[in-house]
């Protein structure tokens, strides 16, 4: 029987040294050492998760340097994040705490600090969508035959309707194949249902959710090197202070 050396198990990486409260974490993202954050988030336009990253940015102060950039999927934009090399720059990546894989997100990708950040929002109002044309012709009840498009996270929540449910990567683009007939119904945001003009059946409401943005590789240690340039300034500061 052929033996495998320990030697290729991976480890997860060190926290020491990186901003522990979010005061912390704001004065590290408006530190000049990051001259930009590309923050990587679920697609297409109107998810939860991209909405937050913009909360997120805007919460630090630093909306004018950060570009999000919307992915298929949590892991794309895992992969994504993982690939920015570059001075200055970090990458971030999106997930949220009822993402159906993040488990498997994590512990196959130990090289990352998916928790690196958070940010609680209240959803973006999960609903039941149609068309205006169907919507009409329902009255009230929703055929057997129809089919409603959901990411697999929130799809349990028609779980009492006698529909086939069609997973899809996002609420988004859960909308996107109801907007263009693919499916009868979908679950999805109130933003995304205005942009892509359907009709709301039912509100599922506005629960408060939590929000990860996760980074990794060479983006860790460029916030090391500005969190431990920011300790440097404030002890100089405190030193400078002492002798006045």
């Amino acid at each position: 029987m052929q033996a495998v050396s320990l030697d290729v198990l991976e480890a997860f990486p060190r926290v020491v040294g990186l901003p522990e409260s979010d005061e912390e974490m704001g004065a590290t993202m408006r530190s000049p050492d990051i001259m930009r954050i590309q923050c990587y988030a679920l697609g297409p336009e109107g998810t939860n998760i991209s909405q937050a990253a913009a909360r997120w940015a805007e919460r630090m102060g630093v909306s004018g340097k950060t570009e999000i950039s919307l992915c298929e999927t949590p892991e794309t934009s895992l992969e994504q994040a993982q690939a920015v090399d570059e001075a200055g720059v970090i990458g971030l990546f999106g997930t949220c705490a009822v993402y159906f894989a993040l488990n498997k997100l994590f512990f196959q990708n130990p090289a990352t600090l998916p928790f690196f950040a958070t940010e609680i929002m209240f959803l973006d109002e999960m609903q039941l969508a149609a068309l205006p044309s169907r919507a009409t012709s329902m009255n009230g009840s929703v055929p057997s035959a129809w089919r409603v498009a959901s990411h697999p996270s929130p799809a349990p929540l028609v779980r009492s309707l006698e529909c086939k449910v069609v997973l899809v990567n996002s609420n988004a683009q859960a909308a996107d194949q109801c907007a263009q007939g693919i499916v009868e119904l979908c679950i999805t945001t109130e933003s995304a249902r205005k942009s892509r003009g359907l009709t709301k059946l039912h509100s599922f409401g506005s629960p408060p959710m939590v929000f990860f943005y996760g980074t990794a590789g060479p983006s860790i240690d460029v916030v090391r090197n500005a969190y431990a340039n920011l300790k440097a300034v404030a002890s100089s500061w405190r030193q400078e202070g002492s002798l006045v």
